[in-house]
């Protein structure tokens, strides 16, 4: 049996759009598990498994995109009392490869900091990108297009 997974997007007109994996559960479609960093770029990022995440519940302008079909062996609901709890202790393989990238650190820096220098800003999207890539070279998405379809996801 197969499962599908999605990148929620949180779309922003002013600032870079926060990206998520949501993985809903098998009894109900808006419920279920949401895999993603928050923090800033200032201040660096850390990694948040949402479970019992309702994202009817939540009011903040997404899209929600199919990014693949993987083998249902490598999600496990957690259903718990029903209650949404977050936590960063990983309970499955796409969980397991989550925690092995690691989450972006402070990467806006003072001028004086990086006279010289070529900042790369990472955010929420370039840990996502490289946690997709991960899943597709684990064997957990077995298809490519997947990379594809993250790396041009909108960014705002």
């Amino acid at each position: 049996m197969t499962r599908t997974i999605y990148l929620i997007v949180y779309n922003s007109p002013l600032f870079p759009a926060h990206w998520a994996i949501w993985i809903p559960s098998q009894e109900n479609q808006t419920i279920g598990k949401r895999i993603h960093v928050e923090g800033d770029v200032a201040t660096g990022f850390q990694l948040s498994f949402d479970r019992n995440y309702d994202k009817t519940q939540d009011s903040r302008k997404h899209e929600i995109i199919i990014l693949a079909e993987i083998d249902d062996d490598h999600v496990i609901d957690n259903p718990g009392d029903g209650s949404n709890t977050v936590d960063r202790e990983p309970k499955d393989a796409i969980e397991s490869v989550a925690v092995k990238v690691p989450p972006p650190g402070p990467s806006l820096m003072s001028v004086a900091r990086t006279r010289g220098t070529k900042v790369v800003i990472k955010n929420c999207q370039t840990w996502l990108v490289d946690v997709v890539s991960a899943l597709h070279q684990e064997g957990i998405i077995l298809d490519n297009k997947a990379v594809e379809i993250i790396k041009n996801a909108p960014k705002n």
